[in-house]
Formats: structure tokens, sequence, C-alpha cells
């Protein structure tokens, strides 16, 4: 049975390891494996992931199959706390299809019952995910390109009225 619960710092390592797990999965057929590694690296490192977890205005949420950290949704709002922008969804491949990534977002939208958007990015090579948003209601609203260490990351910027 998935259970949802707010991540502890001592999960640090295994979402980590998810998180690398989701962007093999799904980026290797766009970037290479070391412009993964220096994405997840950067992106990931234990240090910001603690800090985010700690953060007690950061929603920042696992999903689990037993003791399995299977995935995982960090959330925060900006734009005068009217906007949730979704930082991270990401479900582990063979649990995929399952509902989890939906009930990961409805409880980040539940978690800021103020906000009247939500936002996020959405990799252009990205296809599953921006179909999986599409689904949700989500639009496209723009684009932006992400650039980590020399990484070009070109992004669907995605919204939605709540």
């Amino acid at each position: 049975m998935i259970t949802l619960q707010r991540v502890k710092v001592e999960e640090v390592l295994e979402i980590k390891k998810l998180l690398y797990e989701t962007w093999t999965a799904t980026y290797s057929d766009i970037y290479s494996s070391e412009a993964i590694k220096t994405v997840t690296t950067e992106w990931h490192s234990p240090a910001l992931l603690k800090k985010q977890i700690k953060n007690q205005n950061i929603f920042f949420e696992v999903a689990k199959d037993g003791e399995k950290i299977v995935g995982i949704c960090n959330a925060v709002l900006t734009h005068n706390r009217k906007v949730i922008n979704i930082q991270r969804l990401h479900v582990s491949p063979q649990y995929q299809r399952q509902g989890i990534g939906s009930k990961l977002i409805a409880n980040a939208i539940k978690s800021f019952p103020q906000a009247s958007k939500v936002d996020l990015e959405v990799d252009k090579g990205n296809n599953r995910a921006y179909a999986f948003y599409q689904k949700h209601g989500f639009k496209e609203a723009g684009e932006k390109v992400f650039e980590v260490k020399n990484v070009r990351m070109p992004c669907i910027i995605m919204e939605k009225i709540i």
C-alpha cells in the first residue's frame, strides 16, 4: 500500500538515489550520462535537500511502498504567496501510472489553500511528463532555459489556475 508523508531529514540519501534513478530513466535519451550526473549532483545535493526538508515553508512529501520511497514532490509559494511552484515531482519508473504523482500534486495544492495558481517547468524532451501535466489541466505559459555547469535544459513553463 502506498502512503504519503512529509519527508524526514534522515531519508535524504534515499531521496537522492530516487532522483538519480528517475533522471537517468527519463533523460538518458536526451542528455549524456555526464550531463545527468552534473545536474543531479548540483540540484540534488544532500546539503540542498536537507535545507529544503527542514524549511517548514516548503511542501516536501514522499510516497512510500512500505518503507521504500517511490515518489517525491516538493513545492513552494511564490509571487506574494499566490502561486505554488512545483519544483520536483518524481516517481520511480516501476511505480508510474498508479496515481502516485496525481496524489502528490493534489497534496501540494491542498497544503497552500491561499494559492490561486500552480506552475512548474518541464523539460522540452520529457513528453510523458508534459502529457501527464496536460491531463491534470496544466497549460503552456512560456519557456525557460536552465543552465547547470554548461548543461542547457530548455523547458516549457506550465501553469494551472486552481
